[in-house]
């Protein structure tokens, strides 16, 4: 629950800002914009674990050098 709570933490406002652009977009444009909405946990899920320890903070960047 660590990489996740983490992430929530520090980006929660990103995700709803995506979820309301998908639904805006599916009920103004297309429904089919509404498949991203599943999508978006899956996304949410691969984020944390690759960003966020098992303590939810964040990794270091590995690439600097």
């Amino acid at each position: 629950m660590g990489p996740l709570i983490g992430l929530w933490r520090d980006t929660w406002w990103v995700w709803l800002v995506f979820v309301a652009i998908v639904v805006v977009l599916g009920i103004l444009v297309t429904p089919y914009y509404l498949v991203f909405v599943p999508v978006l946990p899956g996304v949410f899920v691969y984020f944390a674990f690759n960003r966020y320890d098992s303590d939810g903070n964040e990794k270091p960047d590995v690439d600097r050098h």
